[in-house]
């Protein structure tokens, strides 16, 4: 109930916002991600779902939204349309300038293995069609239920394929998971006689699904409660592209019948002995699409934001070289990698399955002479290399040191440092800096674990210059850096124009790029805050290095430290209101928190005569 009252705040302040015509607030995978990413999104889930008129009826669109991105697709502007996550579909704009929102045809995608990326229907991405069962529990709990690809023999998805009209017939049929149909007439209730037949894509709709479909009830117009259709059920579900069929699935505990039919945007599905109200439902279409195109994601929609421990590096052990240590905030840490060569942390593959979350550092421990990323698992991130568990894979392969990398795996011929790789907000990106070419510039790659993809050179600077620290804004659509390619060193910062993604490339071009900071002074260590408003940084702006913050765009630029000492590295909480930074004002380096509000530091967390320097938190 807690849920509900806060998603209803969250929907008057939605409201309110459209009538003032004020921006909207702004939603992201990991920092307010249950905030509608459009008003738009807000005005039609609010029509059928909202508090004032949903009553006791089940969820059309889910309790509320809980993943929002800049997907790849090649008719929306720079390629990146905003989409949103709900349990039973995923809205989508692709015009912002027509600003009509779509839900997308995401079972064909699920059943074909085909993942649309443009208008054009040959232009998409093959990939194996889903397993995620279509009812019940997830599938290590619920074995017995067919997947979406169990379908693909008795489904419409581009092949021709339609059922015989079958008016007035009960519906009796049963697909297992293997994709195998059989009989039984126990199941051929009254409810599942057949009442329509869809020309369109020749399949047959039982009465419990036609009933449904046309439904009337309360719904929420132009800010009036009225009674009408709930749904326009070719706007909200498509043409059908199977018959219902019935399944074995466990649902909670029980293993029981439950009716299925899948249509192109959505599946219905019948359990009889299900509470009045909630025998016919939408399925979790939209936590299925999910599971299918972000695999390492883990569900948002049942588990809290990822945590990330505040990490550092230190030669508190070694004298000399820097290795991890996960900060235990009673003036030390945990040591986490034990090397002959300096290991330093700086992003997050983050994710809500703490299995498929990453530390992502780089690391000369097989080569003193170049820098090399890799990625450390969640053991190894928490409880240090040698724990059991734990793992490193190496993702750079740039220093001719012998070891060859992976099949379809990225590398170069020529030595050089690769460093400063952070993961994109989605998990399938790594911008990264490499010396690979001589000067350092920014280069873009496919990520995937286990590792296969290859990169792509995105900048082109010509003067011997330093390239350093790249960070994404948080619906993947800009990517921030730091240059001195002009001089000083400099904030830029660019929109992202996708040209493809698949499984082992992406392209991309950097346009609009802007110098935020633009001074005489340096400006360093830029990174985006969690909800994609603020950059923090480092400066020299006033005679020494202290830390600041200014909004995406540049301005209201504001100085949060103020003393003769250097003060740089800021890293942001996982909910923005922090930094933790490094500052060497008692006499060496040291690992500090400060309110991003006020600038009063909280806390020193490190506190020892070593160097403790390079801290990362959430961003």
């Amino acid at each position: 109930m807690n849920r509900l009252r806060i998603l209803w705040s969250a929907i008057t302040l939605m409201v309110a916002l459209m009538i003032s015509g004020a921006t909207p607030l702004i939603a992201a995978p990991f920092s307010g991600r249950t905030t509608f990413a459009d008003p738009r999104f807000a005005s039609v889930w609010t029509r059928t779902d909202g508090e004032a008129v949903r009553g006791g009826r089940t969820w059309y669109w889910g309790p509320g939204p809980w993943f929002d991105y800049g997907e790849f697709y090649r008719q929306s502007p720079n390629s990146a349309r905003t989409v949103q996550y709900f349990d039973k579909a995923r809205m989508e704009i692709n015009n912002p300038a027509e600003g009509i929102v779509t839900n997308g045809l995401l079972v064909k995608e699920l059943i074909s293995g085909r993942m649309q990326l443009g208008d054009d229907p040959f232009d998409v991405s093959y990939r194996e069609g889903s397993d995620v069962p279509v009812a019940g529990n997830p599938r290590a709990a619920n074995t017995v239920a067919p997947g979406y690809r169990d379908f693909a023999g008795i489904a419409t998805i581009d092949n021709g394929y339609r059922d015989p009209a079958r008016l007035n017939q009960r519906v009796n049929t049963v697909i297992s998971r293997s994709g195998n149909i059989s009989v039984r007439d126990d199941l051929a209730k009254p409810e599942t006689t057949i009442v329509q037949y869809n020309s369109v894509t020749g399949h047959n709709i039982p009465k419990i699904f036609w009933d449904f479909m046309n439904q009337r009830g309360r719904v929420m117009e132009n800010g009036r409660i009225v009674t009408a259709p709930i749904v326009d059920w070719l706007f909200a579900m498509g043409y059908p592209i199977t018959d219902p069929y019935w399944v074995r699935a466990v649902i909670g505990d029980a293993e029981r019948d439950v009716l299925v039919q899948l249509f192109e945007r959505r599946v219905l599905t019948y359990t009889p002995d299900n509470p009045a109200g909630y025998q016919v439902e939408m399925g979790n279409v939209g936590q299925h699409y999910f599971q299918w195109r972000y695999p390492h994601l883990g569900m948002p929609w049942v588990t809290p934001d990822p945590v990330t421990p505040l990490i550092y590096a230190s030669n508190i052990d070694t004298g000399s070289h820097w290795e991890l240590y996960r900060a235990t905030f009673n003036g030390g840490g945990q040591r986490l990698t034990f090397n002959n060569g300096e290991t330093v942390a700086f992003s997050w593959r983050r994710s809500w399955d703490p299995a498929q979350q990453y530390l992502i550092v780089d690391s000369r421990r097989n080569s003193p002479n170049y820098r090399q990323i890799y990625a450390l698992n969640n053991i190894a991130a928490d409880s240090g290399e040698p724990a059991p568990g734990a793992g490193v894979i190496r993702i750079s392969y740039s220093n001719t040191d012998g070891i060859f990398p992976p099949p379809d795996n990225d590398f170069s011929l020529i030595p050089g440092s690769e460093y400063n790789a952070m993961v994109s907000p989605d998990g399938n990106l790594l911008a990264f800096v490499s010396e690979r070419n001589g000067n350092p510039q920014l280069y873009l790659r496919r990520l995937n674990i286990p590792l296969r993809g290859f990169a792509q050179q995105i900048t082109s600077y010509a003067e011997a210059c330093n390239v350093e620290t790249p960070t994404w804004s948080p619906d993947g659509r800009n990517l921030f850096w730091v240059t001195n390619c002009e001089g000083n060193f400099e904030v830029y910062r660019a929109d992202l124009r996708y040209y493809y993604i698949d499984t082992l490339y992406a392209g991309l071009e950097l346009v609009n790029i802007r110098n935020l900071t633009n001074n005489a002074a340096n400006d360093r260590f830029a990174r985006a805050s969690p909800d994609g408003k603020s950059i923090a940084f480092a400066s020299d702006r006033d005679g020494n290095w202290e830390i600041y913050v200014m909004n995406a765009d540049g301005s209201n630029i504001r100085r949060l430290t103020n003393h003769p000492a250097t003060d740089d590295a800021p890293t942001w909480s996982s909910d923005g209101r922090q930094l933790a930074f490094a500052s060497d004002r008692d006499g060496d380096f040291e690992i500090y928190i400060l309110n991003v509000s006020d600038g009063v530091i909280t806390q020193q967390v490190t506190q020892n005569t070593a160097q403790d320097r390079w801290p990362l938190w959430a961003q």
